[in-house]
C-alpha cells in the first residue's frame, strides 16, 4: 500500500500568497504564534490552526471565523515564529478576502471595521458613541445597557458630536494610504 500526500497549497493560501507575500510553506506547526498570542482568549481558532486551516483550503470556515477579525496586529507571534511567518499580515489578506466577498462583506465585523475606517475618513479619529451608535443601528442590535450609556453621556465621558482633527492632513493620508493598497473597504 502506498500512500500519497498532497502537497499542492490551497486556492486560498496561493491568493494569499499572491497577494500579501506570506509564504506559510516554512509552518512548522510548533504553536510559538499560539502560545504568545494575545488575543488568543477572543479566538474560535488560534494563530496556528488558522495557518493549517489555510493550508487545508477551508476557506468558508476561516473566512466565517472570528479568528481573523480578532487578531490585534501586535506581532508577538512573528516575533516568537522561528519560520518568520508574519501572522497579522495573513490576518490582514484574509480580512480582505473577507471584505470583497459578497457573503462575508455583511458579517457584523465586516461592518464594525468598515465604519471605524469610515469615520477616521471622515473625521481624523474615532468616535466611540457615533461608532456604537451606527454599529447597533447597521446591524440591528440594540444598544446594550442603556442606563450606562447615559451615565456616560451625562458625566462628560461620551460627547454626542464627533470632534474633528484640525486641518485636512488625515484625508490626504487615507488617500495615500488608499493609493497604496491599504485602507479600501469603503
Amino acid at each position: 500500500m502506498t500512500l500519497v500526500i498532497d502537497t499542492t497549497p490551497s486556492q486560498l493560501q496561493t491568493e494569499l500568497e499572491r497577494n500579501c507575500g506570506v509564504n506559510l510553506d516554512g509552518c512548522l506547526q510548533c504553536g510559538c504564534c499560539t502560545a504568545g498570542c494575545s488575543s488568543i482568549e477572543f479566538m474560535d481558532y488560534g494563530p496556528r490552526q488558522v495557518i493549517q486551516l489555510v493550508k487545508l483550503g477551508y476557506r468558508e470556515v476561516i473566512l466565517g471565523s472570528s479568528a481573523i477579525w480578532m487578531c490585534v496586529a501586535c506581532h508577538i507571534c512573528e516575533d516568537r515564529c522561528p519560520a518568520g511567518i508574519s501572522i497579522p499580515t495573513l490576518m490582514d489578506g484574509l480580512r480582505e478576502i473577507a471584505f470583497n466577498e459578497a457573503s462575508l462583506s455583511t458579517t457584523k465585523p465586516a461592518q464594525f471595521h468598515r465604519l471605524f475606517l469610515e469615520q477616521v475618513r471622515r473625521f481624523g479619529r474615532q468616535h466611540e458613541g457615533l461608532l456604537a451608535l451606527r454599529y447597533s443601528w447597521r446591524t440591528s442590535n440594540p444598544l446594550p445597557n442603556p442606563r450606562l450609556i447615559w451615565r456616560l453621556l451625562t458625566k462628560g465621558r461620551v460627547d454626542l458630536k464627533p470632534l474633528r482633527l484640525p486641518g485636512r492632513s488625515y484625508r490626504r493620508m487615507v488617500e495615500k494610504l488608499k493609493d497604496e493598497g491599504g485602507a479600501r473597504h469603503d
